[in-house]
Protein backbone atom coordinates (compact mmCIF):
# COMPACT_ATOMS: atom_id res chain seq x y z
CA UNK A 1 0.00 0.00 0.00
CA UNK A 2 1.38 3.42 -0.93
CA UNK A 3 2.01 5.80 1.95
CA UNK A 4 0.02 9.02 1.36
CA UNK A 5 1.96 10.89 4.08
CA UNK A 6 5.22 12.79 3.71
CA UNK A 7 6.90 15.91 5.12
CA UNK A 8 5.47 17.87 2.18
CA UNK A 9 1.88 16.65 2.56
CA UNK A 10 -0.45 19.62 2.05
CA UNK A 11 2.41 22.03 1.45
CA UNK A 12 1.52 24.92 -0.79
CA UNK A 13 3.74 26.47 -3.39
CA UNK A 14 4.90 30.06 -3.06
CA UNK A 15 2.81 32.52 -5.10
CA UNK A 16 4.27 33.59 -8.40
CA UNK A 17 6.24 36.81 -8.09
CA UNK A 18 4.79 40.03 -9.48
CA UNK A 19 6.72 40.82 -12.67
CA UNK A 20 9.39 43.52 -12.63
CA UNK A 21 8.04 46.77 -14.04
CA UNK A 22 4.45 46.31 -12.81
CA UNK A 23 2.88 49.68 -11.98
CA UNK A 24 0.27 49.93 -9.27
CA UNK A 25 -1.33 52.05 -6.62
CA UNK A 26 -0.91 50.63 -3.13
CA UNK A 27 -2.02 51.33 0.42
CA UNK A 28 0.93 51.67 2.77
CA UNK A 29 0.59 50.29 6.30
CA UNK A 30 3.18 50.81 9.02
CA UNK A 31 3.49 47.48 10.79
CA UNK A 32 6.17 47.94 13.44
CA UNK A 33 9.15 49.95 14.59
CA UNK A 34 12.42 48.09 15.15
CA UNK A 35 16.07 48.61 16.06
CA UNK A 36 18.88 47.29 13.86
CA UNK A 37 20.85 44.46 15.45
CA UNK A 38 24.04 45.85 13.94
CA UNK A 39 23.79 49.59 14.59
CA UNK A 40 20.84 50.05 16.95
CA UNK A 41 19.31 52.43 14.43
CA UNK A 42 15.53 52.72 14.29
CA UNK A 43 13.61 51.61 11.22
CA UNK A 44 9.99 50.96 10.29
CA UNK A 45 8.54 47.83 8.69
CA UNK A 46 5.85 48.76 6.17
CA UNK A 47 3.53 46.71 3.96
CA UNK A 48 2.18 47.87 0.61
CA UNK A 49 -1.11 46.30 -0.48
CA UNK A 50 -1.59 46.57 -4.26
CA UNK A 51 -4.91 48.02 -5.37
CA UNK A 52 -4.98 47.41 -9.10
CA UNK A 53 -5.01 44.78 -11.80
CA UNK A 54 -4.35 41.05 -11.57
CA UNK A 55 -2.16 41.48 -8.47
CA UNK A 56 -4.75 43.34 -6.43
CA UNK A 57 -4.44 42.40 -2.77
CA UNK A 58 -0.85 41.19 -3.03
CA UNK A 59 1.58 42.64 -0.51
CA UNK A 60 5.13 43.94 -0.78
CA UNK A 61 7.19 44.49 2.34
CA UNK A 62 9.75 47.24 2.81
CA UNK A 63 11.82 48.89 5.54
CA UNK A 64 12.12 52.65 5.90
CA UNK A 65 14.96 54.05 7.98
CA UNK A 66 14.28 56.57 10.72
CA UNK A 67 15.38 59.70 8.86
CA UNK A 68 16.44 61.44 12.09
CA UNK A 69 18.46 58.57 13.58
CA UNK A 70 22.14 59.13 12.73
CA UNK A 71 22.91 55.54 13.68
CA UNK A 72 21.38 54.71 10.29
CA UNK A 73 23.83 55.44 7.48
CA UNK A 74 23.32 58.51 5.33
CA UNK A 75 22.49 56.56 2.17
CA UNK A 76 19.67 54.60 3.83
CA UNK A 77 18.23 57.71 5.44
CA UNK A 78 18.35 59.45 2.06
CA UNK A 79 16.42 56.57 0.48
CA UNK A 80 13.75 56.91 3.19
CA UNK A 81 13.50 60.68 2.63
CA UNK A 82 12.98 60.06 -1.09
CA UNK A 83 10.30 57.40 -0.46
CA UNK A 84 8.42 59.56 2.06
CA UNK A 85 8.53 62.56 -0.28
CA UNK A 86 7.10 60.56 -3.19
CA UNK A 87 4.38 59.06 -0.96
CA UNK A 88 3.26 62.48 0.27
CA UNK A 89 3.31 63.91 -3.28
CA UNK A 90 0.93 61.21 -4.50
CA UNK A 91 -1.25 61.71 -1.41
CA UNK A 92 -1.50 65.44 -2.13
CA UNK A 93 0.22 66.54 1.08
CA UNK A 94 3.35 67.77 -0.68
CA UNK A 95 2.58 69.82 -3.79
CA UNK A 96 5.35 70.57 -6.34
CA UNK A 97 3.48 73.77 -7.23
CA UNK A 98 3.63 74.88 -3.57
CA UNK A 99 7.16 74.49 -2.16
CA UNK A 100 5.94 75.62 1.28
CA UNK A 101 3.88 72.44 1.54
CA UNK A 102 7.16 70.53 1.95
CA UNK A 103 7.70 72.31 5.28
CA UNK A 104 4.82 70.42 6.92
CA UNK A 105 7.03 68.19 9.06
CA UNK A 106 9.87 70.52 9.97
CA UNK A 107 10.84 69.86 13.58
CA UNK A 108 8.62 66.78 13.90
CA UNK A 109 10.00 63.39 15.01
CA UNK A 110 9.98 60.58 12.46
CA UNK A 111 7.26 58.85 14.47
CA UNK A 112 4.87 61.67 13.52
CA UNK A 113 5.84 61.34 9.86
CA UNK A 114 5.24 57.58 9.89
CA UNK A 115 1.97 57.95 11.78
CA UNK A 116 0.78 60.33 9.04
CA UNK A 117 1.94 57.96 6.27
CA UNK A 118 0.01 55.01 7.70
CA UNK A 119 -2.99 54.24 5.48
CA UNK A 120 -2.02 56.59 2.66
CA UNK A 121 -2.27 55.62 -1.01
CA UNK A 122 1.02 55.64 -2.89
CA UNK A 123 2.16 54.57 -6.35
CA UNK A 124 4.99 52.16 -7.09
CA UNK A 125 6.87 50.28 -9.77
CA UNK A 126 7.55 46.72 -8.63
CA UNK A 127 10.84 44.88 -9.01
CA UNK A 128 12.05 41.34 -8.30
CA UNK A 129 14.97 41.24 -5.88
CA UNK A 130 17.20 38.24 -6.41
CA UNK A 131 18.25 36.44 -3.25
CA UNK A 132 21.99 36.20 -2.61
CA UNK A 133 21.42 33.22 -0.34
CA UNK A 134 20.18 30.00 -2.02
CA UNK A 135 18.29 29.18 1.18
CA UNK A 136 15.94 32.11 0.55
CA UNK A 137 13.59 32.76 -2.34
CA UNK A 138 13.56 35.84 -4.56
CA UNK A 139 11.05 38.46 -3.46
CA UNK A 140 9.19 41.50 -4.68
CA UNK A 141 10.33 44.96 -3.58
CA UNK A 142 9.64 48.55 -4.56
CA UNK A 143 11.73 49.37 -7.61
CA UNK A 144 10.63 53.03 -7.72
CA UNK A 145 8.26 55.22 -5.73
CA UNK A 146 6.19 56.99 -8.38
CA UNK A 147 5.15 60.62 -8.12
CA UNK A 148 3.14 63.44 -9.64
CA UNK A 149 6.26 65.61 -9.36
CA UNK A 150 7.72 66.19 -12.86
CA UNK A 151 11.19 66.51 -11.30
CA UNK A 152 11.08 63.00 -9.83
CA UNK A 153 12.47 59.83 -11.37
CA UNK A 154 9.05 58.16 -11.11
CA UNK A 155 7.07 60.84 -12.95
CA UNK A 156 6.99 59.12 -16.35
CA UNK A 157 5.74 55.84 -14.90
CA UNK A 158 3.20 57.75 -12.81
CA UNK A 159 1.78 59.19 -16.03
CA UNK A 160 1.52 55.66 -17.44
CA UNK A 161 -0.28 54.54 -14.29
CA UNK A 162 -2.77 57.39 -14.54
CA UNK A 163 -3.55 56.31 -18.10
CA UNK A 164 -4.24 52.77 -16.92
CA UNK A 165 -6.48 54.05 -14.16
CA UNK A 166 -8.84 55.64 -16.67
CA UNK A 167 -10.16 52.20 -17.52
CA UNK A 168 -11.09 51.46 -13.89
CA UNK A 169 -14.64 51.90 -12.73
CA UNK A 170 -15.30 55.52 -11.64
CA UNK A 171 -16.80 54.61 -8.30
CA UNK A 172 -13.79 52.48 -7.41
CA UNK A 173 -11.43 55.26 -8.43
CA UNK A 174 -13.30 57.70 -6.20
CA UNK A 175 -13.12 55.28 -3.29
CA UNK A 176 -9.33 55.35 -3.46
CA UNK A 177 -8.93 59.04 -4.28
CA UNK A 178 -6.05 60.64 -2.34
CA UNK A 179 -7.18 62.65 0.66
CA UNK A 180 -5.29 65.93 1.04
CA UNK A 181 -5.61 67.77 4.34
CA UNK A 182 -7.28 71.16 4.32
CA UNK A 183 -3.95 72.79 5.20
CA UNK A 184 -1.19 70.52 3.88
CA UNK A 185 1.53 72.65 5.49
CA UNK A 186 0.15 71.99 8.98
CA UNK A 187 -0.90 68.35 9.49
CA UNK A 188 -2.67 67.42 12.70
CA UNK A 189 -0.55 65.19 14.91
CA UNK A 190 -1.99 62.84 17.50
CA UNK A 191 -0.36 60.66 20.11
CA UNK A 192 0.10 57.87 17.54
CA UNK A 193 -0.67 54.17 17.62
CA UNK A 194 0.92 51.78 20.09
CA UNK A 195 3.59 50.51 17.72
CA UNK A 196 5.11 53.99 17.40
CA UNK A 197 7.74 55.16 19.84
CA UNK A 198 9.53 58.46 19.54
CA UNK A 199 13.12 58.28 18.30
CA UNK A 200 15.75 59.92 20.48
CA UNK A 201 16.44 62.61 17.88
CA UNK A 202 13.79 65.19 17.00
CA UNK A 203 15.88 66.94 14.36
CA UNK A 204 14.00 67.98 11.22
CA UNK A 205 14.72 66.14 7.99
Amino acid sequence: MNNPFSPTSGAGSAPELIPTGTLSYAIITVQSVKQSNNTGGTYYNVALTLLDGPYEGRKIFEMLADINDTRNNEVWRGMAVKAITRIFEVAGIFKPSDPKSYDAFIGRPTSDVMNFIDGKRCAIRVKVEKSKDPAYADKNKVGEWLSSNPASGGYRDFQKLIGGQQAIDTARSNAFAPQAPAQPSAPTFGSGPGWIKNPSSNAPF
